[in-house]
C-alpha cells in the first residue's frame, strides 16, 4: 500500500457551489477558519504537507533529477532545456530553479497552517502529537532543502499573507538552528511511532526524526556552518537510530532499490520513503514520477513486448565512479569484473533499442557511455511499464547513511579506531558493515573466484558451467575460450544473498560441452573479510575513504552534490574532477564533458529566482550571480 498523498496547494480549496449570492458568509469553500474541526481534516492537511515532497518541482523530477548530481553522473543531453542543472548553465531567471524555491514555501507554508490550527478539533491527543510532529519535521525539510542549496533562506513560522513581502533572509547557522528546534520538538512527539508498527515507512516515524537529525548535525559541523561541535551530536543521533533496533543493512545491495521500483516496503533498511502513488486502474488521468527515466536505463515501450518499459536515459555514469569499485583482477572479461557488487547495479552495462519488429538488449563497455542503474523500470509492476505510470518512492534516508554518518563524525573525533563517546562502533566497524553489503558478505560466504588449472582442448563453442555443493545455491559463470581451449571463467552471480544461501565450502566446478574435453577449473569463496577497508588509516585518509565510499553507496540519490559542498572545496574539487574527465576518455559524452567544464565557483548554491529579489527588496543575491 502506497500513502496517498493529497496535494493541497492551499487550504482555500472550493468544494461546491450554488450558495445564495447574498451570503454575508460565504460556506461554499473551505478556509482556515471553517475548516480543521475533525482529526480527519487535520489529517488531509497533513497529506497536503507531505504531497509537495514528491511534486515534479522536487522529488519527483526536477529537484532530485536536475539539481543534485556532482561527480557521479553527466548529462548527455546537448540541448541545455531540463538539463542546464546537469549541465551548470541555469542563471536566476530559471523556470526550474524558481520551482524548487517556490515548491519548498509552498510546503512551508502548509505546515504552517496545520500548525496555526492543530488545537482547533477535539481529538486523541496521541493523534494530534503524530500530526503535529510530522508536520514539524516536514517543515524543517523544506527549510533543509533552501538552506542546503540557496544557503540563505527566509524564515517563516506563520501562515503567509499577501502583506508579508519584504522579508530579509536568515544566515545558514540560523535556518539550521531552526531546522534543529522542529526536529527536537518532533522527536518528543513521535516516541514510539515506528515504521513496524505501522506496516510501511513513507510517513515521518521516530526513527526518521532521529536520522535525519543526526544528518542535519554532520551537515552544520560542514561548509557553511563549519561547527564542529556537531560531530558528537551526530554521533549520539546515528547512535539511537542503531541501538533502536528497528533497522539493518538489507544484505542484498541491489534488492533495496529493486523492492522500490516494485512497490515494497524495506523498513529495514529505508528508514524514510518519500511515498507516491498513482490513481486506481482505470483512471484516464493519472500522477507519475520521473524516478527511473532521466536517470535510468534508457527504453521505450513496444506494443510486441510486454516487458518494455519507457526511459529516457538523459544521464551517463562516470568512469570515477565505475573505477571506484575493486575489479578481479583475473577476470578475463571486458571491462574485468567486480567483487563489490554495487558496480554492476549502479554501472549499468546495456540499453534497449527498438525497431518495428525487434526490441534489443545492447551491451555497453564503456563506463562513459553506461547509464545509472540504480532505478530500474524494468522492475516495475506490468501495469505501471505498460501505461507509463511510474509512483515509485524516493529514499531518503537509508540505515547505510547512518552507519557513514556515524564513522565519518566519530573519525573527526576519536580516529578510526576508538570508539566515541555515546557510541558502541569504531569508524571502521561502521564503514566495513556498509562495504560487506556491497561485496555480498554481510551475513555470510559466496563465490569469490574460479581459477581455470586445465584449459582442455577441443572447444569449438563456449562450454557450459555448472557450481554445485558447498552448502550454497545460485552461483553461475560463464566460460571464456581461445585457441580451442578454456582460458577463463567469469562468475555472473556469486549466490543468491537475498535468500541468504551463503557458501560454506568451496563448490565444485564442472564443465561440459562445447565439443571439447578436459577443461578443469576449482573455486574459492570469501573468508567474511576481503571488504574490509585497508587496515591504518590516519585520520585523514580514512575521511577519504569515507568520500569515496559515499561515491560508491549513495551516487544518484540525490546526496553527492550536498556531500562534495559540505566537505568544504566544491570548485576545487569539481576542477579537480573536469580534468580527470579530460584525461580519461569523457570526450565519449561530450555533452557531459561540456557540463564538467562549465563549474564555477557560484555554483557552490543556486541562484535566488530573479523573480524572488523583484518582489522582496530585502533578499540579497548570492555572490557571483
Amino acid at each position: 500500500m502506497k500513502l496517498k498523498y493529497l496535494l493541497l496547494i492551499s487550504l482555500m480549496i472550493s468544494v461546491c457551489a450554488c450558495k445564495k449570492a447574498l451570503d454575508t458568509e460565504p460556506s461554499d469553500f473551505y478556509t482556515p477558519e471553517n475548516y480543521f474541526k475533525t482529526p480527519e481534516q487535520l489529517q488531509q492537511a497533513l497529506n497536503g504537507v507531505y504531497g509537495t515532497m514528491m511534486s515534479s518541482r522536487l522529488y519527483g523530477q526536477i529537484l532530485a533529477g536536475y539539481y543534485e548530481t556532482a561527480d557521479e553522473l553527466l548529462s548527455n543531453r546537448g540541448a541545455d532545456g531540463d538539463a542546464r542543472g546537469w549541465r551548470y548553465t541555469y542563471s536566476a531567471s530559471n523556470t526550474n530553479v524558481h520551482a524548487i524555491w517556490l515548491a519548498c514555501y509552498q510546503g512551508i507554508n502548509n505546515a504552517n497552517i496545520l500548525l496555526d490550527n492543530i488545537n482547533k478539533p477535539t481529538m486523541n491527543e496521541t493523534t494530534r502529537n503524530r500530526i503535529k510532529g510530522q508536520t514539524l519535521f516536514l517543515r524543517a525539510y523544506y527549510y533543509w532543502i533552501l538552506t542546503t542549496h540557496f544557503q540563505q533562506a527566509i524564515i517563516s513560522l506563520k501562515p503567509s499573507s499577501i502583506t508579508d513581502i519584504d522579508i530579509p533572509a536568515s544566515s545558514p547557522k540560523q535556518v539550521y538552528a531552526q531546522i534543529e528546534v522542529d526536529l527536537k520538538e518532533a522527536e518528543g512527539l513521535l516516541q514510539g511511532y515506528t515504521s513496524a508498527s505501522l506496516g510501511y515507512n513513507d510517513v515521518v516515524t521516530i526513527t526518521a526524526v532521529q536520522a535525519m537529525l543526526a544528518r542535519v548535525y554532520l551537515y552544520m559541523a560542514g561548509y557553511p556552518v563549519n561547527d564542529v561541535t556537531k560531530y558528537q551530536s551526530c554521533i549520539d543521533y546515528c547512535a539511537k537510530v542503531i541501538n533502536s533496533g528497528q533497522h539493518a543493512l538489507n544484505p542484498d545491495y541491489k534488492q533495496v532499490f529493486i523492492n522500490l521500483m516494485q512497490d515494497k516496503y524495506d523498513l529495514k533498511e529505508n528508514i524514510l520513503e518519500w511515498g507516491f502513488a498513482t490513481a486506481a486502474a482505470g483512471t484516464v488521468t493519472k500522477g507519475a514520477n520521473d524516478i527511473g527515466s532521466f536517470i535510468g536505463v534508457t527504453s521505450s515501450v513496444v506494443a510486441f513486448d510486454p516487458t518494455s518499459y519507457a526511459a529516457a536515459g538523459w544521464t551517463y555514469v562516470t568512469r570515477n565512479l565505475f573505477d571506484a569499485y575493486e575489479v578481479n583482477a583475473s577476470s578475463t572479461s571486458t571491462p574485468k569484473t567486480s567483487f563489490d557488487q554495487r558496480r554492476d547495479w549502479n554501472c549499468a552495462n546495456y540499453i534497449y533499442t527498438n525497431t518495428s519488429t525487434a526490441r534489443t538488449k545492447t551491451t555497453i563497455t564503456n563506463p562513459w557511455l553506461m547509464p545509472s542503474g540504480k532505478f530500474r523500470r524494468e522492475y516495475s509492476a506490468a501495469e505501471a511499464r505498460n501505461l507509463g505510470i511510474y509512483g515509485t518512492n524516493w529514499p531518503v534516508i537509508r540505515y547505510a547513511d547512518i552507519l557513514l554518518m556515524y564513522a565519518e563524525a566519530s573519525n573527526q573525533l576519536v580516529g578510526p579506531t576508538a570508539i566515541p563517546t555515546g557510541g558502541t562502533l569504531t569508524a571502521y566497524e561502521a564503514i566495513n558493515l556498509v562495504r560487506k553489503r556491497g561485496y555480498g558478505i554481510l551475513n555470510g560466504n559466496i563465490v569469490r573466484n574460479i581459477t581455470v588449472s586445465n584449459g582442455g582442448a577441443g572447444y569449438t563453442s563456449v562450454p557450459a558451467v555448472t557450481i554445485s555443493g558447498g552448502g550454497g545455491a545460485g552461483a553461475t559463470a560463464t566460460a571464456v575460450i581461445s585457441a580451442g581451449r578454456v582460458t577463463g571463467i567469469n562468475i555472473t552471480s556469486p549466490g543468491i544473498i537475498a535468500t541468504g544461501s551463503y557458501y560454506t565450502s568451496a563448490p565444485v566446478i564442472t564443465i561440459t560441452g562445447g565439443n571439447g574435453t578436459g577443461a578443469v577449473a576449482t573455486a574459492t569463496i570469501t573468508t567474511g573479510t576481503e571488504a574490509n577497508l585497508t587496515a591504518g588509516l590516519s585520520k585523514d585518509n580514512f575521511q577519504l575513504a569515507i568520500r569515496d565510499e559515499r561515491l560508491r553507496e549513495f551516487n544518484a540519490e540525490s546526496l553527492r552534490k550536498n556531500d562534495v559542498t559540505r566537505w568544504g572545496n566544491f570548485y576545487q574539487d569539481m576542477v579537480t574532477f573536469k580534468i580527470y574527465c579530460e584525461a580519461n576518455g569523457a570526450s565519449a559524452n561530450a555533452n557531459g564533458l561540456t557540463g564538467a567544464r562549465n563549474v564555477a565557483p557560484r555554483h557552490v548554491v543556486l541562484p535566488i529566482p530573479d523573480y524572488e529579489l523583484n518582489l522582496n527588496k530585502s533578499l540579497i543575491q548570492n555572490a557571483g550571480w
